[in-house]
Order: structure tokens, then sequence, then C-alpha cells
């Protein structure tokens, strides 16, 4: 199924997050080629632990992999960050590894701070929950700190009680 119109899902999830993502890389990989999506970011939960997995599945089915890993912050902040380097995936390493340094067991704790500290050569995708007062003062500490490395995801939102 080729419609001429590419596209790429950069925000998966993995059986990898625990009670958030179900699949596995080789049930993610085999629909997403089956629906002709050419590439792939897994996003786990403070978490690189289903990249190497994906890594050779993406390669067994010459699709791309876009490395990546969703960050749950202090203070109710989510991001996506995609290392642009391999340099950029150690930093990303080393920042989950401080994250997960003296917590309880499978949980991360982070702040704003720890992702600028470990930030260069991220790419930074602020996951705003609701538009609210606040959101305006993470925009521009997102584009203040990262710069052009900088981006807002934005999604649909369909509750049982929209209109």
């Amino acid at each position: 199924m080729n419609t001429g119109v590419r596209y790429a899902e950069l925000q998966v999830t993995s059986h990898f997050s625990f009670l958030r993502g179900a699949s596995s890389c080789e049930e993610l990989f085999a629909q997403a080629k089956a629906l002709g999506i050419e590439a792939l970011g897994i996003v786990d939960r403070n978490s690189l632990a289903a990249i190497p997995r994906a890594h050779k599945i993406a390669e067994e089915l010459n699709m791309r992999l876009v490395v990546g890993c969703r960050l749950d912050l202090a203070q109710d902040v989510s991001v996506l960050v995609y290392p642009v380097d391999r340099e950029a995936y150690g930093r990303l390493c080393r920042l989950l590894t401080f994250g997960k340094k003296g917590g309880k067991a499978g949980k991360c704790s982070l702040t704003w701070s720890d992702l600028v500290a470990y930030g260069e050569g991220l790419i930074v995708v602020l996951l705003p929950d609701e538009t609210d007062e606040g959101l305006s003062s993470h925009l521009r500490r997102i584009k203040t700190d990262f710069g052009h490395r900088a981006s807002v995801a934005m999604s649909l939102r369909r509750r049982p009680s929209a209109a």
C-alpha cells in the first residue's frame, strides 16, 4: 500500500513501558510495515530498554527506527527526547541512569534542570497535558533552553464529555 504520502509514527510505546504499552517491537514494526509506515519512533517511558530489540527488527524489515524516550519530569512535565548522534545517546543513557539512582525500583526521578544539564544534542518535544496558564511558561522555557531543537506536540483528544 503506497499512497505517495510518507508517514512516520514518532510516539510509539512498547511493552517495555509497564502498564502503558502492550505490544512487542516485533508486533509494532510488523503492523507498521503492513500499513506502509516507513519509520517508527520508539519512546518508552523513562527507558531505552526496547531500543536494542527495535533496532534489530527495524533492520530485518528494512525500516527506520527513530531512537527516543519519553521523560516524565517532576512537576508534571513530560517531553519526548530524540538524540541526534551517538554522543547525545550516551548523554541520554547517563541522564536515565542519574534519574534512576537512589529512587524506588522502576522509578525515574528527573527535573527540568537535569534534562538541561544532559540535553546537548537532544531534540526535545514538549507534551502539554492541558492548555493552561502554565503552558506558555513551559513553551518559553523549552525555547530558551533548547532553541532550534525544541518543539511542541499537539494532539486532538476526544473525551466522553466532549461535544
